[in-house]
């Protein structure tokens, strides 16, 4: 008798923090079997069993326990708008942690116009790391009778809001981007005269005239271009040759400058 009042007798419910204590429990032992000997392949997003049934029920149960993304850490960016990368990564709040693609993720986010590479990684329990590199902007390339913005490696980043970079030099010709980063290491080297050159023109893809902010136009040979650039410093030094009524500077000849004023006079040498 005594036996069967203890089968029938009703159960307690569990106290709220046995409940707790369950969850918590459940959720680290979804943890250990869901990362333990294959963190790496998370990691990596290289998660081979993510398009099963049974890994998709994984990650809505470890959600559920707690491992879900609420927060979203972003690094690297300064001229891609953070709506932008937000709206590539595609990854929701909410979103079970384990259920992010994190390569699908970076190749979204690799073609965003300011993105040069990015990385995309899972910081449990709930937040993912984004790191973008930027690509970085050189000159205004004319072409086309409209202006767009180049990088470093002479591709075009961008076609609007380029009145955010009105210290870039303008560049002209068909290859001029892909040398426009050369020529801009020589003028590096006479950095006062740098900042009177407004535009750099290439001409038959060997060599470049550069525009003064006055007007006066200076003509580069095709080699000893930064020679020929640091002469030109010296005799402005020496001479004040750029505030003198002058149409163009030839430095084309070793060791020579030829002056053309604006008048009838004919050039002279120098």
């Amino acid at each position: 008798m005594r036996m069967n009042v203890r089968r029938n007798a009703r159960r307690r419910p569990a106290p709220r923090w046995a409940k707790r204590a369950a969850r918590a429990t459940a959720a680290a032992a979804l943890t250990a079997v869901a990362l333990g000997g294959s963190a790496w392949l998370w990691q990596s997003g290289r998660i081979g069993i993510a398009t099963g049934q049974a890994f998709d029920a994984l990650a809505l149960n470890m959600a559920g326990a707690g491992l879900r993304v609420e927060k979203i850490f972003l690094e690297g960016r300064r001229h891609e708008s953070a709506d932008s990368v937000v709206a590539a990564l595609a990854v929701p709040r909410g979103a079970p942690m384990l259920g992010i693609d994190l390569e699908a993720a970076q190749r979204r986010l690799e073609k965003l116009p300011w993105v040069r590479s990015a990385g995309v990684e899972r910081r449990f329990p709930d937040t993912v790391r984004v790191t973008i590199v930027e690509r970085l902007p050189l000159a205004l390339w004319q072409r086309r009778n409209e202006l767009v913005l180049v990088d470093d490696r002479g591709d075009v980043i961008a076609h609007e809001d380029l009145e955010r970079f009105p210290d870039l030099l303008v560049i002209v010709g068909k290859d001029a981007p892909v040398h426009a980063g050369s020529l801009l290491k020589i003028l590096s080297n006479e950095p006062d005269l740098k900042k009177r050159v407004n535009a750099a023109v290439r001409v038959g893809a060997r060599r470049w005239n550069l525009r003064m902010d006055n007007g006066v136009y200076i003509w580069l040979p095709e080699r000893g271009a930064l020679d020929a650039w640091n002469r030109l410093a010296r005799f402005d030094r020496l001479h004040s040759l750029l505030e003198q009524d002058l149409q163009s500077i030839d430095l084309r000849i070793p060791d020579q400058l030829i002056v053309r004023t604006r008048g009838p006079a004919k050039g002279k040498k120098t």
